[in-house]
């Protein structure tokens, strides 16, 4: 495998036109912080951006590139896909947004107004120039891009891949890299997903239901999502949530779900978690204070949920941002 680098490079100036690369450099040019779209990396036919959309605004469909397929991992924020059909496809940390042309966008949006993480555009007909050594690897006739391609028309063309061992553990590593080689590194994981997709048992990664709310239930949920985020530093089960807002127990979770990507509970702990990585990286406030500030009675807990999400905990996450100089990042 041969990796490309230009770590100077910026999307802004391609002249392709991709669905979510088009949205990227779009951000960029109204108002992205600026030097935060990092790259490219390349690698067999694949090619990645860092970047950072924070505080930009929705974004309405690009047009579509045939004969590509896109990615965006999430490493801090959330984005939000909207689909024609009314149908929303959420993707937040440490999980990926596929896209193919087969989809039918309306529009992308970043909830909570930030998100960082890294774009990829797969060429497939690069794929299919792929080494014979490499190719013998996936079975099938079909090229690697050609098999993520009909995985995702099973998906209406758009799909989030939430893995529970990949995504934490990409997320810990690239945060233990240095700016410059975390293009390279997630390259070489992304393809090993997107194997790992192709070739595993067909109910493995069934189609996702095709729930639509309109937009009145819509938006009595992101009422529901908006309080949460006010109030994320107290104790509140979906049974009071409901109650607040008049909504069915059942319904919240369901809708939630749909419109976010995650059950009620895991959306507000990793919030939660977020935000106390920013405090960790920003202040100097103790580990205790900011446990508390994010809506935990104590350490012990905390340390552990913190653990769990970032492989490392609070403390040690706190020593290494500032022996790596990233308190901004």
């Amino acid at each position: 495998m041969h990796f490309h680098t230009e770590c100077c490079g910026d999307i802004r100036k391609r002249g392709t036109c991709e669905m979510m690369g088009e949205y990227i450099r779009r951000w960029a040019a109204e108002g992205a912080h600026a030097g935060e779209i990092q790259g490219p990396f390349s690698l067999e036919g694949i090619t990645a951006w860092e970047c950072d959309l924070s505080g930009c605004a929705p974004l309405e469909p690009a047009s579509v590139q045939p004969a590509h397929v896109e990615a965006l991992f999430c490493r801090e924020g959330q984005l939000r896909a909207t689909l024609c059909k009314g149908q929303t496809v959420c993707a937040g940390p440490g999980e990926l947004l596929l896209v193919s042309d087969a989809a039918e966008l309306r529009r992308f949006s970043l909830e909570d107004g930030c998100f960082q993480g890294i774009f990829a555009l797969m060429d497939k007909a690069a794929s299919r120039d792929l080494p014979a050594q490499e190719r013998t690897l996936w079975a099938g006739d079909a090229s690697p891009m050609d098999q993520v391609a009909g995985l995702l028309r099973s998906h209406n063309g758009c799909m989030a891949v939430r893995e529970p061992v990949w995504g934490p553990s990409v997320l810990a590593s690239l945060c233990q890299l240095p700016k410059e080689r975390r293009g390279a590194y997630f390259l070489l994981k992304l393809w090993e997903l997107l194997y790992l997709l192709c070739n595993r048992q067909p109910a493995a990664v069934a189609p996702c239901a095709n729930g639509y709310y309109d937009h009145y239930q819509a938006d009595a949920v992101r009422n529901v999502h908006d309080y949460m985020l006010a109030h994320f530093d107290q104790h509140m089960t979906v049974p009071e949530l409901a109650r607040r807002f008049q909504l069915s127990p059942t319904f919240l979770k369901s809708c939630f779900r749909r419109l976010y990507g995650a059950p009620v509970h895991t959306y507000l702990q990793q919030y939660r978690l977020q935000t106390a990585a920013r405090l960790l990286r920003t202040t100097s406030d103790s580990v205790l204070h900011i446990a508390v500030a994010v809506g935990y009675t104590g350490t012990s807990q905390f340390d552990s949920a913190f653990k769990a999400l970032y492989h490392m905990t609070p403390a040690q996450y706190r020593k290494w941002c500032r022996e790596n100089n990233v308190q901004n990042r």
